[in-house]
């Protein structure tokens, strides 16, 4: 008599091992053995690729490298690691001893597998990463934005939506004066600070806490922003619009902001030419990321955005989100901005926001499963309720 065996892959987690009994005083060395993750590591020379496969082996795990790395016969290989998070933190502390870089390569595992992070502490405030994303709410007055142009253009109805944002479960407000979607034209910055420098005024009269974050391009907005209360930049052109973003930004020590774009909003649809197209969003980070830091400022003021929508197709949006993983290497808390738009559009082949935002909280909900840290979206009501359902039904 044949036996029926029921097996499944599965992502193991720790309820996983405590559903089958495991002793709960050991969960937390047990997930780092069954935990197994694939970490790619691109553009290696031969020597660096040879140590770091010995390496792997000598733990108990493999790397998968270019036949010919052996040989020295090509220039650079790409390498596969497949391991569980105890592994990895044995390969990240033999890499330190190692020549070649791989100093920096052991900071960089480590940082992967190393939770949580540090909380962001803004004035008397607080951004505490966890499991659950931070939900930004957009709050956009401006005439003509791509989703919600117009409708909280006056200071009653942005106050008003603000406070419906917050009362949501919102735990930061994102508030832009210049549109931004696909081959809009730039703002003047004078209309940009007339249309939110009074709505910050009036939200910081009745509302000192919530975190406000600004989008804005210019220095003079943010300047002018900071100054009146707001908490966070979130520059669009990650400091190449206007040089003179990064002295405010040193001066108010605030966090900032850096989204990919491959070029100004009026011209970054015809420019969607990409090597790789996460490679090269994450390659643009990094030279970023280690200019910012010689010029004082630290990671942990540091917020990644991918840019969905930013120069890129609908198919290399949804690329970025199948690889939203990859960008934990950069060791900086990743915001991912996706809401209604129009790469979501294009698949469902419909404008109405009612199914955009149920499309919106599907991708959040797969967001929140790879370890994005914030989620900017406009229905923050349908999120909350989501995140609600996860943590007490799932």
């Amino acid at each position: 008599m044949n036996s029926i065996f029921k097996i499944k892959f599965i992502d193991c987690k720790e309820e996983d091992l405590l559903n089958i009994g495991f002793d709960k005083s050991y969960i937390k060395k047990g997930y780092e053995r069954h935990v197994y993750k694939s970490l790619k590591i691109s553009s290696l020379n031969c020597a660096q690729a040879n140590i770091i496969k010995q390496t792997a082996i000598s733990v108990g795990c493999d790397c998968a490298v270019h036949r010919e790395v052996i040989t020295g016969k090509v220039e650079s290989s790409d390498c596969i690691i497949t391991a569980s998070i105890n592994q990895y933190k044995k390969i990240s502390e033999k890499l330190k001893h190692q020549p070649f870089k791989l100093q920096i390569l052991s900071q960089m595992i480590e940082s992967l597998i190393t939770e949580p992070k540090t909380p962001i502490f803004i004035r008397d405030k607080q951004i505490t990463y966890n499991k659950t994303p931070i939900i930004m709410g957009i709050l956009n007055v401006t005439p003509d934005s791509f989703s919600d142009g117009g409708q909280y253009n006056t200071e009653k109805e942005a106050i008003k939506h603000f406070e419906e944002l917050v009362e949501s479960g919102a735990d930061i407000i994102d508030i832009g004066g210049e549109s931004t979607r696909p081959y809009s034209q730039k703002t003047p910055v004078e209309e940009e600070i007339k249309r939110i420098i009074p709505i910050i005024k009036a939200i910081r009269e009745k509302d000192k806490q919530t975190i406000i974050s600004v989008d804005t391009r210019n220095s003079k907005t943010a300047k002018a922003a900071l100054e009146t209360g707001a908490d966070i930049i979130n520059d669009i052109s990650s400091l190449e619009w206007d040089k003179k973003m990064l002295e405010v930004i040193k001066n108010f020590g605030c966090p900032i902001i850096l989204c990919h774009s491959s070029d100004t909003p009026d011209k970054m649809q015809n420019r969607t030419e990409y090597t790789d197209v996460v490679d090269d969003i994450i390659n643009f980070f990094v030279q970023k990321i280690k200019y910012l830091k010689q010029q004082g400022i630290s990671t942990q003021n540091i917020i990644l955005d991918p840019g969905i929508g930013f120069g890129k197709t609908t198919e290399q949006n949804f690329e970025i989100l199948k690889r939203i993983e990859e960008f934990k290497s950069l060791g900086c808390p990743i915001l991912v901005g996706h809401s209604r738009k129009r790469f979501i559009q294009d698949r469902l082949n419909t404008k109405e926001n009612i199914d955009l935002d149920k499309a919106t909280v599907i991708i959040s909900e797969y967001l929140t499963n790879k370890g994005v840290d914030i989620i900017r979206v406009h229905n923050v009501k349908e999120h909350k309720i989501s995140k609600i359902l996860n943590n007490s039904l799932f």
